[in-house]
């Protein structure tokens, strides 16, 4: 008999103003601290359905958010997603 696939309940994510991908992670970006906010509970939600799979996040921590505070992306806040 088959195994029934588990329902994922993964949620969409906030359109964000920029978006970077790299290999384990990736990271959106926010004008303001209460979308970033917003957006890093998503990411927190879909990333424990992730490690349930068995993923590795590497060093970093999905829903972290950070005010980016130089280079290309400075001012804005920085969801980590996976």
């Amino acid at each position: 008999m088959a195994k029934a696939k588990q329902k994922l309940d993964y949620r969409q994510m906030p359109a964000a103003v920029a978006i970077r991908s790299g290999c384990k992670v990736g990271w959106k970006y926010y004008r303001t601290e209460a979308e970033a906010k917003a957006a890093a509970v998503i990411a927190r939600h879909n990333a424990k359905i992730d490690a349930s799979q068995g993923y590795d996040f590497g060093y970093c921590s999905p829903g972290s958010v950070s005010l980016v505070r130089e280079g290309e992306f400075a001012g804005l806040y920085e969801v980590c997603t996976s």
